[in-house]
């Protein structure tokens, strides 16, 4: 079945094509280049969103979303070369600061020990005293034109290294993401497949592919109850939000709805009793011990320190009322106390 492709450029619509053929026909004549040269790119386009650049000028591909996320299944399934390829990737801490780097920079240039392409993502493993998977970027340029890399040496701890990495060829990214958890140390990524220690880009499939990814994944919701935010930001830094990385265990996350159920456990709402089978097993899940109160070497209880709850009881329970955090308990009573108000006042709606 032919799949329409609407090609934009620098953000103006340029053409609609109603299939992939007629749209690398199009760019053939437009660009005065073969046709074959964008299949890929059209396909990794409207599948990934990834924008394909020629002279300066920035293509986007678009098709109906339906369409995109069916070809992106068959890409993955398949190992089609391409699907977005997810690399482990290892930084050094002696040898340059990638987390002073993520606080100061939206890009960054990188060594191409691998031949990254656009919309490719890495995971960026930090050795040395951290030794876990701490960052996720992705590929915004594959091969950075030999002018327009920028070393970053103000980043660099060891100028001999630093001074060895120039020339060659150089990539440049984008920062998505940091995390910090033992979850992702170099001890539980050999539970769940790495074979060696990281050092050369590793390309990433699997139950290791997913499992790291999972810890990157964030509820649209999220935003809306930050357990932690730092208030002595830098002026022109990175302003970071402290999310309570327990709440997106995938494994914690499982084993506390074998236990409880996916209902929640404040206001007692089942989203698929409520919303059909779009709601079936939707649930978030509450860390009920404070940030601050976890100490270095903590191992998170998924029957105790775990609980389901609903994301409106969730981003309550995030909130602070007179400077304290309501509890489990406090918030259920709140919960009652309003409901048999407004039965009195005759407002409450069965």
């Amino acid at each position: 079945m032919a799949s329409p492709i609407t090609i934009i450029k620098n953000d103006k619509l340029l053409f609609e094509a109603t299939n992939i053929q007629e749209a690398a026909r199009f760019l053939e004549e437009h660009l005065n280049t073969s046709k074959y040269k964008f299949y890929d790119s059209i396909e990794r386009g409207y599948v990934y969103s990834i924008p394909y650049n020629f002279k300066g000028d920035e293509y986007r591909f678009v098709a109906p979303e339906e369409v995109a996320a069916n070809r992106r299944q068959e890409l993955e399934e398949s190992d089609h070369k391409n699907a977005r390829r997810i690399w482990l990737v290892s930084n050094n801490p002696e040898e340059f600061e990638l987390a002073r780097a993520y606080s100061e920079c939206e890009t960054l240039e990188w060594k191409r020990s691998r031949n990254f392409e656009n919309g490719d993502i890495l995971f960026l493993y930090v050795s040395g005293n951290v030794q876990q998977v701490c960052f996720k970027v992705e590929i915004i340029q594959g091969i950075v034109p030999p002018n327009e890399v920028k070393y970053n040496k103000m980043f660099w701890k060891d100028l001999k290294k630093f001074e060895e990495s120039k020339g060659g060829k150089w990539t440049r990214f984008r920062f998505l993401d940091k995390v910090d958890t033992p979850e992702l140390s170099l001890t539980k990524l050999r539970e769940y497949g790495l074979k060696s220690n990281v050092q050369g880009p590793l390309k990433l499939n699997g139950e290791l592919r997913d499992y790291i990814m999972s810890f990157f994944e964030k509820d649209l919701t999220e935003g809306y109850y930050p357990d932690e935010v730092h208030d002595n930001l830098e002026e022109g830094m990175r302003k970071t939000v402290m999310v309570n990385i327990y709440e997106r265990n995938p494994i914690a996350r499982k084993r506390c709805m074998d236990h409880y159920g996916v209902q929640c456990q404040i206001c007692d709402l089942n989203f698929e009793d409520t919303y059909g089978e779009v709601g079936k097993d939707f649930i978030h899940v509450h860390h009920i011990i404070p940030l601050h109160e976890i100490q270095q070497g903590y191992i998170v209880d998924p029957i105790n320190d775990l609980i389901p709850v609903c994301p409106n009881c969730h981003a309550m329970l995030h909130r602070k009322e007179n400077g304290e955090y309501l509890t489990i308990e406090q918030l259920k009573e709140r919960i009652i106390s309003n409901r048999k108000l407004l039965q009195i006042k005759g407002n409450l709606v069965i």
